[in-house]
């Protein structure tokens, strides 16, 4: 299903408790704070189900249409497309919405490219993949949870004083699931999702065990509560003034739970310190997160680029001598730079010939490992004239 603004605002008002300060928000879709970017949330959704951007911004996959980024893929094409619809996400905010709807999404489609990584007992992969098919199903927007409040990383600090260590941590188990408590950072954009994906991605001590759980929550959870930091946006005289705060202001909150109940069907890892790390990086979950980061920083630094010849030309300091130089030592290799980082990419019409690249223009962009990812998960499925060149 592709849902549409309306639903996805609709959704939003569903309980959960959100404050700025002291003040509780009870609509966050209308609220000064937030009303702007949970409209901006919303068009996304409406661009993304627009007929017209069908071809590039969904796919098809057990008798249903989805947005591309829960695409699994399994060819260089495959990874052709995820990043054709992470460009257009990203140029629809112009880069400034780091954590649209299509980042958490990757890490999830990553890791349930390689479940068996969740080795059981303390994994359990299969949890995974029914989440990753109920959030592609209800074209979710989920949003992630994965480091420890800062003064809470030295539990030593807190023993000493004979004060209980804030972290989230599981602080029971029952038949039907788990009840954590404590506090985890930073969910940019949680108060515009549906769902938080609770995890680690700092190493945890071996004894930290109860802090090694990985889950998703709603974000309307009984006793969830969302801190939002200052908000950019209710700070705007006008659109005209300060139109990116205006807009794309995705916030972020500190999690703060209260005896939440986790059912163990959204319970994936639990009582595994190293696996609730390993998981994101002996499968494709970072690699993927990080390729719509790249490509997102590709719209971005077009747009700044753009900014500064705007500038430059209204000022006419684009016609000073040292604007007038060598286009390939300012912009244009910035540009460039910016392309190759947010591949896979056409060589032919986006990078320059090999013979005119140095050695340290030939590593392997980051996005080489979502290459090597499809070709272990399909390699038969790749023709040999499919394969990146090496």
């Amino acid at each position: 299903m592709l849902r549409s603004g309306k639903e996805h605002l609709e959704s939003l008002r569903d309980g959960r408790v959100v404050y700025i300060g002291s003040e509780q928000i009870d609509d966050v879709t209308r609220h000064p704070a937030f009303r702007n970017a949970a409209r901006t949330v919303a068009s996304l959704y409406d661009f993304k189900a627009d007929t017209a951007n069908r071809r590039d911004l969904t796919y098809e996959e057990d008798g249903a249409r989805h947005s591309i980024y829960f695409m699994r893929p399994r060819t260089r094409d495959d990874l052709q497309r995820r990043m054709v619809g992470h460009r257009a996400i990203a140029d629809f905010t112009y880069g400034m919405f780091g954590r649209s709807p299509d980042h958490v999404a990757s890490f999830i489609t990553g890791m349930a490219m390689k479940p068996d990584e969740l080795k059981r007992p303390f994994g359990h992969p299969d949890n995974l993949l029914r989440y990753y098919r109920y959030a592609r199903d209800n074209d979710l927007y989920t949003v992630y949870a994965v480091l420890p409040p800062q003064a809470a990383r030295d539990p030593a600090f807190y023993q000493r004083q004979n004060l209980p260590v804030p972290t989230l941590r599981v602080v029971r188990e029952d038949d039907d699931g788990v009840v954590i408590s404590g506090m985890k950072m930073l969910a940019t954009g949680a108060v515009f999702a549906n769902e938080i994906w609770i995890g680690n991605v700092i190493p945890l001590a071996p004894e930290q065990k109860k802090e090694a759980i990985t889950c998703a929550i709603p974000c309307n959870a009984p006793g969830l509560q969302l801190w939002s930091r200052k908000s950019s946006e209710e700070n705007c005289t006008s659109e005209f003034d300060s139109p990116l705060a205006y807009r794309y202001d995705e916030s972020d909150s500190m999690l703060l739970c209260d005896q939440v109940k986790v059912p163990w069907e959204r319970v994936f890892v639990h009582d595994d310190a190293p696996l609730s790390r390993d998981i994101y990086f002996k499968t494709p979950s970072h690699c993927f997160g990080n390729h719509q980061s790249n490509v997102r920083y590709w719209s971005k630094m077009r747009l700044l680029l753009g900014l500064c010849a705007k500038i430059s030309h209204a000022t006419g300091a684009d016609q000073l001598p040292a604007a007038q130089g060598d286009p390939s030592r300012t912009g244009e290799a910035g540009l460039r730079l910016a392309l190759r980082s947010a591949g896979p990419l056409s060589p032919s019409r986006h990078r320059p010939p090999r013979s005119s690249r140095s050695a340290s223009d030939r590593r392997p962009a980051p996005c080489c490992r979502s290459h090597r990812w499809a070709r272990q998960a399909d390699a038969k499925s790749i023709s040999p004239t499919d394969r990146p060149a090496r």
